[in-house]
């Protein structure tokens, strides 16, 4: 049957839900949210949130989206969906990089854990690109970056999967001298 991801000692999700806390199983199909209850170990998360102090205005600067949505340009590899089919706790750890003219008449959705017909009716849910570039037309926003992102937001118990397209993004970033970055978690 192939390896378990949850049998892997390292694999941890920070602690488990407090009293009043959100609960990350909470909309998930009974029997799946108990599997993840039962088997993801909890441990420690860093003390400290790396943080970037904002050193220009928001009118001057340069801003990107991150979405976690799965999505893609037409035309472009879509996100594994069978492989998570296949193994439902595995979700595809690449990302995608989305022009800064996007629209629903050019994207695609691709996600197992989300109704995709409402991204894709309003791209403002998921993937506030073009609200951004109305905040640029009126000088609220420097300008909208000239890519974006997004990766598949389920990844199963393991996150660290996600670091290498992390880094990807964030080289991009760079690269494209983006000031802020927007994160779109669906």
């Amino acid at each position: 049957m192939g390896s378990n991801p949850f049998s892997d000692p390292e694999c941890t999700w920070g602690s488990p839900p407090g009293e009043g806390e959100c609960d990350p199983y909470r909309f998930l199909e009974e029997a799946l949210a108990e599997l993840l209850r039962s088997n993801v170990r909890y441990g420690g998360i860093a003390n400290e949130i790396p943080w970037a102090e904002v050193t220009k205005p928001l009118s001057e600067s340069r801003i990107s989206v991150v979405s976690t949505a799965g999505l893609s340009m037409k035309g472009d590899e879509p996100f594994d969906m069978e492989g998570e089919r296949r193994r439902p706790s595995w979700g595809d750890p690449t990302w995608r990089r989305l022009a800064r003219d996007v629209s629903t008449d050019t994207i695609q959705a691709h996600h197992l854990h989300i109704e995709t017909s409402h991204l894709l009716r309003d791209l403002d849910v998921c993937f506030p690109v073009p609200l951004l570039r109305e905040l640029e037309a009126e000088g609220a926003i420097g300008e909208a970056a000239p890519s974006h992102y997004s990766i598949m937001g389920f990844q199963g118990p393991d996150l660290r999967r996600l670091e290498p397209s992390c880094h990807a993004i964030a080289d991009a970033m760079v690269d494209e001298e983006v000031d802020l970055a927007l994160l779109v978690p669906v």
